[in-house]
């Protein structure tokens, strides 16, 4: 397996996940990175410095010698041995702008390669975009079936993209209440606090609650770009005195958390694999807010019923101020068509405005962190205003899980154990080698038509393509 690093983060869990369930079915594994590990790895590591994140440009000389560093760890751990695969995760990602090269030189060594996709740099990541063509004629993987049908559209083969959700480690559903917040019981929203999280909507959604029960939220963001919003929202529900508890799980045992709470809550208007609509259900929670469809459709197709999860929220345009949003959309929209190396500004910005101005409002979600505070201002100070928000979205009236919810987790619990297990995710992983083995392939990924399906403006919320206004 191959990745930039294996710093902690999701790809890292998934490579650790894959390496353990190899090696617990008896097969060799080696991790090459480009940094040591920080902590323990169920398999052999070997660091090679050039693989690590670079922002530095494509330079031949440099690619050719990690190239060569890559085959030479490759020859110390099997000599005299052909690699069965090389399995590369987030290769179409340029936090290294060599990778490419790198894996167009090491296929024609001779390599069989699976490349696994975790996050496309066309979906809201310009400034990790590769400006030349991806390697083709090798197998591709995703984490999601959206992923993989783009992926297909775009030109591969569906013997050739390989569907590979990540296992679910579920948690204790009867975890201990130590250093559990008091009662009333919160609504629990179990995430890191960066934008595309849309914690405006989480905050939206409480001023609804006719309980007024607490809302806790996790952790606070990691990285410099998200503070700035996130400490908007702070500043926001303590200005207004809601019951809105940033950083719970910074205060809190986290177990005790997730044992104490009413129910988890999902905004987010973005996510790559989905655990956030898996994880509550194997321990015992019902989870309940922005449906994700997109996403989403890989669960239900398999058992987890989601239907009561709402796929918008829609606010009238006379409650924002639409010139100022569609001016924030062209300007993100067209710094986006700029990184991507696009030149149909005009053409996407017909399109754009064509397609808002149909419709009598506009998703919450789209809404940059300004527009979504103009809206919660309206609701604190306006029952009339909240009056007709609930007239156009009735869920509104009662939100949360629907009646029944015993049930339903026992249900989606079921369904979630069910098709995401380990077990089942070793039989995917190596079906997919003896794919990469046995079903050598002619295919490759017109990068327009992949770009295209994320400039679509149902897609394009500011919370991803756009820069924080005050």
């Amino acid at each position: 397996m191959m990745h930039f690093h294996l710093k902690s983060g999701g790809v890292t869990t998934v490579i650790k996940q894959q390496a353990a369930v190899l090696r617990a079915a008896g097969h060799e594994v080696l991790i090459v990175c480009g940094e040591s590990p920080a902590g323990a790895v169920p398999a052999p590591v070997t660091v090679v410095p050039g693989l690590g994140y670079e922002d530095a440009p494509r330079d031949r000389a440099k690619a050719q010698a990690i190239r060569d560093d890559v085959l030479g760890a490759l020859a110390r751990a099997w000599p005299g041995r052909p690699v069965d695969v090389l399995h590369v995760h987030n290769p179409t990602l340029a936090k290294n702008r060599n990778l490419q090269q790198v894996l167009k030189t090491l296929q024609r060594d001779g390599v069989p390669l699976l490349c696994q996709i975790h996050d496309l740099a066309e979906d809201g990541r310009p400034g990790a975009y590769f400006d030349e063509p991806y390697v083709a004629d090798c197998h591709y993987a995703t984490v999601n079936g959206r992923d993989r049908n783009l992926l297909i559209q775009a030109g591969l083969d569906v013997r050739g993209v390989h569907y590979l959700p990540n296992p679910i480690a579920p948690l204790p559903s009867s975890a201990a209440t130590a250093n559990a917040p008091p009662a009333p019981s919160p609504v629990l929203y179990p995430v890191r606090a960066i934008r595309r999280k849309n914690i405006g909507e989480a905050i939206f959604l409480h001023l609804f609650d006719p309980s007024k029960a607490p809302l806790y939220i996790t952790l606070p963001p990691n990285s410099d770009q998200d503070l700035p919003a996130y400490r908007m929202w702070q500043a926001f529900a303590a200005r207004h005195e809601l019951k809105v508890h940033f950083e719970a799980g910074l205060h809190h045992d986290f177990t005790g958390l997730v044992a104490c709470s009413r129910f988890w809550l999902t905004t987010s208007i973005t996510e790559g694999f989905g655990f956030t609509f898996l994880d509550a259900w194997p321990a015992g929670k019902a989870l309940w807010g922005r449906k994700l469809a997109d996403i989403c459709e890989d669960f239900e197709v398999r058992g987890v019923r989601l239907a009561d999860l709402y796929d918008l929220i829609l606010v009238p345009w006379d409650m924002i101020d639409g010139a100022r949003l569609l001016r924030l959309m062209t300007d993100a929209l067209n710094d986006a068509l700029s990184s991507y190396g696009r030149a149909d500004r005009e053409a996407q910005a017909v399109r754009f405005r064509s397609w808002f101005g149909v419709r009598e409002g506009v998703d919450f979600g789209l809404l940059d962190e300004g527009a979504q505070r103009t809206v919660l201002d309206r609701v604190l100070s306006d029952q009339s205003a909240l009056n007709r928000l609930v007239f156009l979205n009735p869920f509104l009236a009662a939100p949360g899980p629907a009646a029944g919810t015993a049930t339903r987790i026992a249900q989606n619990k079921t369904a979630v154990l069910r098709h995401f297990n380990t077990e089942r995710y070793a039989r995917r992983l190596t079906a997919a080698y003896d794919a990469v083995g046995n079903r050598p392939l002619t295919q490759h990924i017109d990068k327009r038509v992949l770009l295209d399906a994320f400039l679509s403006p149902e897609r394009f919320t500011l919370l991803k393509w756009g820069a924080y206004h005050e």
